[in-house]
């Protein structure tokens, strides 16, 4: 095989910078990897696989920018930091992971983004085109990377996608695509809510079916597209997706046909339905036996760390949502919990309206505990609707929380922010909530 002679450039020995460059061995590319950590968390691996010469951990070379035809950026590093201001010209282009796997991928593939969801609705439609016998594989912003399964034997390609990751792309082409949502997040790093939309709504350029919410504080930053599929609480029109109230029950339906009975949703609140009903419009056209889809849905019990229910003793729910790093997924976590609840919150702030999360827990939440780097921001702005109290921990949140509580309500730790300033990742941090709720549950029963 002849080397290509095309000069690429990676930027991030993460994740997906091996996966770029695994990808780049396979196709025998001419490359060169930057980190500007002495050891990043692929170094050894790399090292095992790359020539010294192509590699400069802790050490930013200004002169490889310029050697470079194409800089792969990994999704954690800005294409606007200062050392890129030089590649602003035609000669060198700055894409990502995705990108690559847009211009390569040979099997067809469905996009989906949006603020909140897009973990659970990425894998509910996997276990939905399963329940059809089509070999999916989720990946990209979830499971593998992207171009590390991208010769895998499947049927489709689910592909969870990043503001990140779409901010670097503008080759996809999906079978199908959905933004769930828009709400803000990422705000330390997309210049305003109009630019991070923007980036979202990218996903729907070159797709084949398009799949978009009714919600209208989102649906304002959507266009209105030719044949496109909506989704929403509301009644739907002809071929739309919805929800209708007959007597007591409630349906989840497309038109007037009902599919599933929101009672045997085991996905919890509006955010459960509109995760379900995105699902559905995403994969409508590849369900032939709708049994089986519906027992899909109805043994999907959503993610880890995701509103998921830890423990429950004297009638009390202790709910992990780790995963809830912004305003918005927490937001969304308290209007899915139908009892009064103790709000666990607070890691480091990301943006977003701490109006909307003051009117979200005025009628449900009797009292927040905040901890953690930004925990002041919360006070400020919630105390004049709840009682809210400091804490130092989550430990000690999780101790307070336990004395406070009683039958009927629940402890949602929904921290609405990024775990940085005491947990390597949003996983660590829930593993910890369910560590310390254990232990409370362990003590109360005298082990």
């Amino acid at each position: 095989m002849e080397v290509d002679t095309h000069k690429y450039l990676i930027i991030g020995a993460g994740v997906s910078g091996l996966s770029v460059i695994k990808y780049f061995i396979s196709r025998n590319k001419n490359f060169r990897i930057i980190d500007t950590r002495e050891l990043p968390p692929s170094a050894t691996e790399i090292k095992s696989l790359v020539p010294s010469k192509c590699i400069s951990f802790g050490v930013f070379k200004q002169d490889w920018i310029e050697w470079a035809d194409s800089i792969i950026l990994s999704p954690g590093i800005s294409p606007h930091i200062p050392e890129l201001k030089s590649v602003e010209s035609e000669s060198c282009e700055i894409i990502g992971d995705i990108e690559l796997f847009a211009r390569e991928a040979t099997k067809p593939y469905i996009a989906i983004t949006g603020s909140n969801g897009k973990s659970t609705v990425t894998m509910l439609v996997a276990a939905i085109l399963a329940s059809q016998s089509i070999n999916a594989k989720a990946c990209a912003n979830i499971g593998e990377p992207a171009l590390s399964v991208i010769d895998d034997d499947v049927d489709m390609f689910v592909l969870e996608l990043s503001s990140f990751q779409l901010e670097t792309c503008w080759s996809l082409s999906p079978y199908a695509s959905v933004v769930l949502n828009i709400s803000d997040d990422h705000l330390d790093r997309h210049t305003s809510l109009d630019e991070y939309a923007k980036i979202k709504t990218t996903i729907y350029a070159n797709s084949v079916n398009k799949v978009t919410p009714r919600d209208p504080r989102t649906k304002r930053f959507i266009a209105d597209y030719d044949n496109e599929i909506t989704f929403g609480l509301d009644e739907p029109s002809e071929n739309n997706f919805g929800v209708i109230q007959d007597g007591s029950t409630k349906w989840l339906v497309q038109g007037n046909k009902k599919i599933i009975n929101t009672s045997e949703l085991p996905l919890l609140g509006d955010a459960g339905e509109l995760n379900v009903l995105a699902a559905l419009a995403l994969t409508r056209s590849m369900i032939k036996d709708e049994s089986k889809a519906i027992e899909a849905i109805k043994s999907f019990h959503g993610l880890a760390h995701r509103c998921q229910l830890v423990a429950q003793e004297q009638n009390v729910q202790w709910i992990d949502d780790s995963k809830g790093t912004n305003i918005g997924a927490t937001v969304a976590a308290i209007k899915s919990i139908p009892r009064p609840i103790i709000l666990i919150i607070g890691g480091i702030y990301k943006g977003g309206s701490l109006d909307e999360l003051a009117t979200a827990i005025q009628d449900r939440v009797i009292q927040v505990l905040a901890f953690g780097q930004d925990k002041q921001v919360f006070v400020d702005a919630l105390n004049q609707h709840t009682k809210v109290d400091q804490l130092h921990n989550l430990s000690e949140c999780v101790d307070a929380a336990y004395s406070i509580a009683e039958p009927g309500q629940a402890v949602l730790f929904s921290p609405a922010c990024a775990s940085f300033d005491m947990f390597a990742n949003y996983i660590e941090r829930g593993l910890a909530f369910q560590s310390e709720v254990n232990k409370k549950m362990q003590v109360d029963c005298g082990s």
